[in-house]
């Protein structure tokens, strides 16, 4: 990071994302345009470059403290992925787009609209999904022909062999 300069760094992907909510997406704010504007001119990453341990990028879970004393975590994301009261934070969101591209212990200040200033710091990425055509890193399992051969399935909805009282309730 350069003297001067926000911190953080931008995905291919993140990247393409912001530029096309420049191009396509009207804001509700001016400051927010400024700070989409900002986020645009971060450093991006080669495409075929690994993402760094600890970047956060859409579809990462992030714990995050800002300004007001607020700490939690949620999974940064597009805006047609969020539901309202869920674990999702868009980055059409003032916190959201700020969090894209921060690395663990960065802060970033931006101003609001209603002319407070604000920050917000990133604390830690809980989880980042794997990049597109990445090694498998869940252990993976082998199918084997007649594994199950010779062992009988009860259906589902019996109690086991012999009489019973039937189906259970619970």
């Amino acid at each position: 990071m350069t003297m001067g300069r926000d911190p953080g760094i931008l995905t291919t992907r993140d990247g393409y994302v912001l530029d096309r909510m420049l191009r396509d997406w009207q804001p509700l704010a001016e400051e927010w345009l400024a700070l989409l504007k900002r986020k645009l001119s971060a450093d991006r990453l080669p495409m075929d470059a690994p993402v760094p341990a600890g970047l956060a990028v859409i579809d990462a879970r992030v714990a995050f403290r800002c300004a007001s004393g607020l700490t939690d975590s949620r999974t940064l994301c597009l805006p047609r992925d969020h539901v309202p009261g869920g674990a999702f934070l868009p980055i059409t969101t003032f916190y959201g787009l700020a969090l894209l591209g921060l690395r663990e212990g960065e802060a970033l200040h931006f101003d609001r609209p209603e002319g407070r200033h604000d920050w917000v710091r990133l604390e830690k990425v809980l989880y980042r999904p794997a990049a597109p055509g990445a090694p498998a890193t869940q252990p993976t399992f082998r199918l084997i022909a007649g594994g199950l051969a010779g062992r009988a399935i009860p259906a589902a909805n019996e109690n086991g062999p012999g009489p019973g009282p039937g189906p259970s309730a619970a």
